[in-house]
């Protein structure tokens, strides 16, 4: 005789109905849901022909069901799952989260939180941003939070960032850490091909030879020759990528001091359209008034592949003989007056 249906169900437990999600979860579920959205927004933007730099996802809505929620929820696990997702909706909108709300979440959700599972690239950025206050919640994190893919990119990502900044024991201990804790890996291959990258690049090595047409001068074409004897500082960029902007002020100051001695600047850009530049350089503040040229393929191009160019900005100094003097961190901030100062004086 055959069993009853109940008994079919509780003999087999895949056919039961699924838990019914918690509030915490439904919480993190409609964050990601609404990041999709912007995702399929941004792809129409990029399709219509528009530049990235100029798009904003609109979350004016979710983030006031957010805070809303939070003026009225006691519960831990909620109260972290719609704070983790204020903070991804904030970075999807580009809206910078105010200190107070930053220090609420320092407060209230601890490094381990399920919550951080959203996207682990909220952890990387406030690490990036705010050294000092974040980089030890986010070391705890990276040591110790229980999905391991969180763990897995919260790594690459301080690997990435101890290689740019020219910290060889912390890249070091960062890829010693994810040979052992992920050996055999695609994350392996992936850290081991930045640092192939870097080596081609590095202090001392010759500049790979190269030759562009200049943008906007039809009759001109830039050869590493072409600058024999000058210092050239090159600057792979585009429009649409952030920190590159946030150069931009350090590359027109390093500009306006030596540009008057045997000295260029050649910005190499990674825009998708070569129409993006234009508009951007007929802002008062970042008419970059140095030599440029486009990239055709971008990141997949010859001129990537010869220079290692894995992310952007990449900056490079390239020396009268044209062998490489600096590169990477040196070549940022405050350190790019200081760099420049070793090589063509104060």
């Amino acid at each position: 005789m055959p069993l009853p249906l109940i008994c079919l169900v509780t003999a087999l437990p895949g056919l039961q109905a699924p838990a019914p999600k918690s509030d915490a979860q439904a919480v993190l579920d409609a964050a990601r849901a609404k990041a999709r959205s912007v995702m399929e927004a941004r792809k129409a933007h990029i399709q219509a022909g528009k530049n990235t730099k100029d798009f904003r996802g609109d979350c004016t809505q979710e983030l006031a069901e957010l805070e809303a929620r939070l003026a009225t929820e006691k519960r831990p696990d909620v109260r972290q799952a719609l704070l983790v997702s204020k903070l991804y909706l904030l970075q999807l909108a580009r809206l910078e989260p105010a200190k107070p709300f930053l220090d609420r979440i320092l407060k209230e959700v601890p490094p381990t939180a399920a919550a951080w599972s959203l996207e682990p690239g909220l952890l990387s950025a406030r690490a990036e941003a705010d050294p000092a206050g974040w980089g030890a919640y986010v070391a705890e994190a990276r040591g110790g939070h229980p999905d391991a893919a969180l763990r897995r990119a919260l790594l690459f990502d301080h690997f990435l960032a101890r290689l740019d900044a020219g910290d060889r024991p912390g890249w070091e201990a960062a890829f010693q850490a994810i040979q052992a804790q992920f050996p055999g890996s695609p994350l392996v291959q992936r850290a081991q091909a930045f640092l192939d990258a870097e080596a081609k690049t590095g202090p001392g090595h010759p500049a790979p030879a190269f030759s562009l047409p200049a943008l906007g001068e039809a009759k001109t074409t830039f050869t590493l020759d072409s600058f024999k004897g000058r210092y050239l500082l090159i600057d792979f960029w585009a429009t649409w990528c952030p920190d590159c902007r946030v150069e931009m002020p350090n590359l027109h100051a390093a500009w306006a001091r030596f540009k008057g001695r045997p000295f260029d600047i050649l910005s190499l850009s990674f825009d998708r359209r070569v129409e993006h530049i234009a508009p951007y350089r007929a802002q008062a503040a970042t008419p970059m008034p140095w030599k440029h040229a486009f990239i055709e393929g971008g990141f997949q191009s010859p001129l990537a592949e010869a220079y290692g160019v894995k992310g952007i900005p990449k900056a490079l100094l390239i020396g009268p003989d044209g062998k490489i003097l600096a590169s990477g961190a040196d070549l940022r901030g405050a350190k790019l007056e200081a760099t420049l100062e070793k090589f063509l004086g104060k």
